[in-house]
């Protein structure tokens, strides 16, 4: 079975915003150090996920992105509400998660409050670029694309995505694709790992797979039978396989 592409997760900040980037980074790094990522890793995935650095050395940039932040006296988190279990809403409405522990964190340590808002996946970097959020941190995927637009820390967290299917599904990996219906959300990397293999998205219905608004419509689809795959964040994947009837993942 093959992976259509393993990935790992940054969190983006403003090009311009290198002391905010660097010090969220540095205190990751200090929560690497002391446990408490292995506790929320543990809280979330029941093992260590992280893959930061032992060590990090901050850029020394004078910019003030950082003050600003601690004088406003809050962060605001851009996250999609529909990509458990990195962030996502709970039975009382409650975002959570483990990107959302993670960032909490990090504000205590920083003294400020945390604020999450829920985005629209598709223009998370214009509502970062535009202040409306001041971080993008959800499941958000490394690409070179991404650090063209935003300032990307290093990888936290590895990834790669994956085909979900119903049980009984003859699809066993990307390659019995082929006269299928694949469905996966807008914006995300999904899209990108399924254009590096063009034979296989010439050989789906349509020649296209069909793009909808997040992961939770594409998995309705599929139990209702309107799609034959979604193509998705193992991280998720592995969640909904666990949360939902009749679906298990391919890959």
């Amino acid at each position: 079975e093959k992976s259509l592409a393993d990935e790992e997760y940054g969190i983006g900040f403003r090009k311009a915003d290198q002391a905010l980037r660097d010090e969220v980074e540095r205190l990751l790094v200090e929560m690497k150090k002391d446990g408490t990522f292995a506790e929320i890793s543990q809280k979330w995935f029941g093992n260590d996920v992280c893959t930061l650095p032992d060590d990090f050395t901050p850029a020394g940039s004078d910019d003030d992105s950082l003050q600003k932040i601690k004088d406003k006296g809050k962060l605001i988190v851009g996250l999609d509400v529909s990509l458990p279990p990195m962030g996502f809403r709970d039975d009382d409405g409650n975002i959570t998660g483990f990107d959302v522990d993670l960032a909490r964190e990090v504000c205590s340590r920083m003294g400020v409050e945390l604020v999450t808002e829920g985005i629209d996946w598709k223009i998370k970097e214009s509502e970062l670029n535009n202040g409306k959020i001041d971080v993008i941190w959800n499941g958000y995927t490394i690409s070179d694309d991404r650090k063209a637009m935003v300032n990307m820390t290093d990888a936290y967290m590895g990834n790669r995505q994956v085909l979900v299917v119903m049980e009984g599904s003859p699809i066993k990996s990307a390659d019995d694709l082929a006269g299928k219906r694949l469905t996966l959300q807008s914006g995300s990397t999904a899209s990108d790992a399924l254009d590096a293999f063009p034979d296989i998205k010439k050989s789906l219905v349509g020649g296209e797979a069909s793009k909808v608004g997040d992961n939770v419509t594409a998995l309705l689809e599929l139990s209702m039978g309107k799609c034959d795959a979604v193509l998705l964040d193992e991280t998720v994947a592995k969640y909904y396989t666990s949360h939902m009837d009749q679906v298990k993942a391919a890959e």
